[in-house]
This record gives C-alpha cells, structure tokens and sequence, in this order.
C-alpha cells in the first residue's frame, strides 16, 4: 500500500477532474435562482450539520437561498449520481468526504467514475477520524484494546462512515490486529448502534465524540497527526494517541470538498469556489463551526483540484484494506 500519509503529496492527472469542455456560459449572473444543496448522508451525521450551519449564509454571500437536500445511499453515491443528473448550471451543488470514494474503489464495476464525473470546486476543511471505546470492556485504551484483538481475531467489530472506517483500517493495519469493520451508509446509523453497543469500536469525528465523551464514550486513538483542536482531549477526558505516538508511518486526514457537475463551466465552478470561501467567512457560520470544533480550512478551485486528485488515489490504496480476504 502506497503511503496513506502522502493522499494529499504531489498532484498528478489534473486533467481527469477537468472533464467535459469549459463551456462559454459567463458566471456574471450566477446563480440564478435557489441551489439545491446536496447532502448524500442522512440527516444528523457531521456533512449534514456543516451543510445546514454553512446554509445560514445562502443569502448573505450568494444573494440566493440554499435547499439542503439529504440524498442518502450507497455510502454517498446515489447523491452523486443524483447530482450528474440535474443541469450542469452549478444550481446543483454535492459535498461529500472519502466516503463515497471508498465505497466506489471496492466495487469492480464503479458506477460513479470520482476522476471524471465531478468537477471539484474547492476544499473547505478536513476531519480526523477518532477511534473511541464503550466503557466496562476486556481493554481500557488503545493498546489493550489492540492486545484483545490480536489475542481473538476477527471478534472485535469495528462501526463507522466509510472513510471513518479508512482512518481506523489505517492504524488497526499496522497494528497487525485483525478486526470486523463494519461499513454505514453515514455516521448516525453507525453511533446509534454503538451506542446500542451493536458494535465494539466506533470510528467518527472529533465533533460528534466530543459530544459522547467520556460518559458514553471512550475515546483512544485518532487516524491523523494533525494537531488536536484546542481543548479536545480535556473534553474528551483523556490522551488521544495520534499515529506519530505510536511510531506508524501511515495516517489518514478525510478532506471535506465541494464539487458540481463534471460540464459546469469553469467560469461557475471558480463562482462557487469564492463563495464558498465567503460562506465560511462569514461571521455567524465561523461563530458556530467554533461552537461545534470544527476545523473549517478553505482552498480555491485550482489547488482543491489537485489535492483531490491526491485524495482520490490515496483512498483507492488505502480501501483495500477494508477489502474482505
């Protein structure tokens, strides 16, 4: 497996996420009427909630409201086909993570090619996937709970979002422990069966444990070496091991990103592109991404093109080991 650390190192087939001819349409006008926000997760899960805090903005910076439209299936691919169908005017807008990228590497027949049938219009932050615990089990923290797995194989069962699960497959893999993962279609189907103690390990974001922690939950370990949001392991009530403290050389960091339809004109992806940046600007969506710790981190259209290429390739690697042998 290629270095999961280096998904977001040096870029390479740009040219695949620019498909489709730039077409002549200007962006003066844009947008036109209401976008439709694309959701592809249920409601309540972490895009769910950056989407509607970012929607606060719609009129403000766009001059136009949002319609946050929920999409859910297939791990996040039934939105984006969803999103491919409706006119490539940039009314239809998709945000999504690694999860339906995951979801496509492990299927030998993709009905969603992520190289070509998007276009990427910008990043607007990240999220570290968290490892956490139930209390009153066989193990108390991460080492224990690797000790566990390794001494009964396949017993330990392993719940989260795709690319969530990625993170934890990327540290449980070089741990040499062989666990169950169990994939969800988003992350509140997979904290409710946690929460139902369906599931051993769950794998989510720093936001919504921070919100389980520590009284439903322990949580142990992060996928990502990016430093801890200020306060996060005091919320949580204990050290979070990060992969650099447990000397593996890999680690994995989702990208949050923004993308249309692979034929929207350029000219309208580089409009959404500079409203996005707007949106995250403005003062009362900043306001509550503090409130709720997350890491909100913008980067324009060309640059965000580049790195999800990056994104794209180093997930496909590292989705193979969530493969069944």
């Amino acid at each position: 497996m290629n270095t999961i650390s280096k998904i977001f190192g040096s870029a390479f087939a740009l040219g695949l996420v620019m498909s489709g001819i730039a077409g002549t349409v200007q962006a003066a006008d844009y947008p036109k009427k209401t976008i439709t926000f694309v959701v592809p997760f249920g409601a309540g899960g972490g895009t769910d909630r950056w989407a509607r805090i970012m929607s606060s903005a719609a009129f403000d910076v766009w001059g136009h409201g949002w319609r946050v439209r929920n999409v859910p299936g297939a791990s996040g691919v039934k939105g984006w086909k969803w999103m491919n169908e409706r006119p490539a005017d940039g009314h239809t807008i998709y945000m999504a993570s690694p999860t339906p990228i995951v979801a496509l590497a492990r299927e030998t027949k993709p009905v969603v090619d992520p190289l070509k049938d998007v276009k990427v219009c910008a990043l607007i932050g990240f999220f570290r996937p968290n490892v956490a615990i139930h209390k009153g089990m066989p193990y108390k923290d991460y080492n224990s709970l690797i000790e566990y797995a390794k001494k009964n194989p396949e017993k330990v069962t392993v719940g989260g979002s795709g690319s969530n699960l990625l993170g934890g497959a990327v540290l449980f893999s070089q741990a040499g422990a062989k666990v169950t993962y169990v994939t969800y279609p988003g992350t509140g189907p997979a904290v409710t069966d946690f929460l139902g103690k369906h599931v051993n390990v769950l794998v989510t974001v720093d936001e919504i444990l921070q919100g389980l922690a520590p009284e439903k939950a322990i949580v142990v370990a992060t996928s990502s070496n990016k430093a801890h949001p200020d306060g996060y392991e005091k919320a949580v009530g204990n050290k979070v091991l990060q992969p650099k403290d447990l000397g593996y050389k890999d680690s994995f960091t989702a990208l949050r990103w923004i993308g249309v339809h692979p034929k929207t004109p350029d000219s309208i992806c580089k409009t959404v592109s500079d409203n996005m940046k707007g949106t995250l600007e403005f003062k009362p969506v900043a306001n509550l991404f503090k409130k709720i710790k997350a890491s909100a981190v913008f980067t324009p259209m060309e640059e965000a093109q580049k790195e999800y290429v990056d994104m794209v390739n180093g997930t496909r690697s590292g989705a193979k080991l969530l493969k069944k042998k």
